[in-house]
């Protein structure tokens, strides 16, 4: 049976997500999205805009998932996380970025989106804490907020802080939203053009091909926040487009 469309994939992805939080209940909703991208599965002559980033793989998603710690939901809310904390659960390291799949071994990805447009990658993008896993963190291009949350008070048997009763955003105080060590990728991909086959348009087997073996702008002292506004330090060099020299602080 073939089956396609949005009806199809939307229980696909959230019955893997179900087997991810199984496996790891102390995954927040940004880092299961990140998990799920970079370990998703490239299919071979399509690009960015045709599949993202690539095919879902529950068995690289679950195995990522066991190696990250329990209580990474539980200590963002409760405030005693840092950025560039420790990430993965004791005794675990990074897994070995493919999967056995039908008998055969298919590559992650290794890519995941943040900030609107911008393709990030590397192994500390799980080794270590990132704040935009934070739920309640916002980041689109130049502008980052933060929200906040009140509830309807106890009643009729329904427990207090459990039903939302208002959302307030925020321009985000000054803080990191990645930290040092984090790949990034958008440069490799390039300015969008249909016919040289690069940016949205690079095939993502491409790319990912291209990070595997070590390509990228290592972040060299993070990406950070001030008044709500991305406003970076550089990485190492490397050529970049318009939207990321923005991002990395380059002239």
């Amino acid at each position: 049976m073939r089956l396609s469309g949005t009806s199809i994939a939307a229980p696909a992805v959230a019955g893997a997500v179900a087997v991810m939080l199984q496996a790891n209940p102390g995954l927040t909703p940004p880092l299961v999205k990140a998990i799920l991208q970079y370990t998703a599965q490239p299919i071979a002559g399509a690009n960015l805009l045709q599949q993202g980033a690539g095919l879902l793989n529950v068995e690289g998603a679950v195995r990522l998932a066991q190696a990250l710690r329990t209580d990474v939901a539980n200590a963002v809310t409760g405030g005693t996380i840092a950025a560039g904390a420790d990430l993965l659960a004791p005794g675990k390291a990074m897994p070995v970025p493919s999967s056995v799949i039908g008998g055969k071994a298919v590559p992650w990805s290794r890519i995941a989106t943040a900030g609107g447009s911008h393709l990030l990658s590397g192994e500390a993008l799980f080794t270590r804490y990132q704040p935009i896993y934070d739920p309640r963190l916002t980041w689109v291009r130049e502008i980052a907020k933060r929200r906040s949350v009140t509830y309807w008070p106890a009643s009729s048997g329904v427990p207090a802080g459990s039903v939302p009763r208002l959302f307030v955003e925020a321009a985000a105080p000054s803080q990191w939203l990645v930290t040092p060590g984090v790949v990034q990728a958008s440069a490799l991909a390039g300015s969008s053009s249909w016919a040289g086959q690069t940016g949205a348009f690079i095939p993502l087997a491409t790319l990912s091909g291209w990070l595997a073996a070590g390509s990228g702008v290592v972040i060299s002292e993070g990406v950070v926040i001030s008044e709500g506004v991305v406003i970076s330090e550089s990485g190492q060099p490397g050529p970049l487009n318009p939207d990321d020299a923005a991002l990395l602080g380059e002239p």
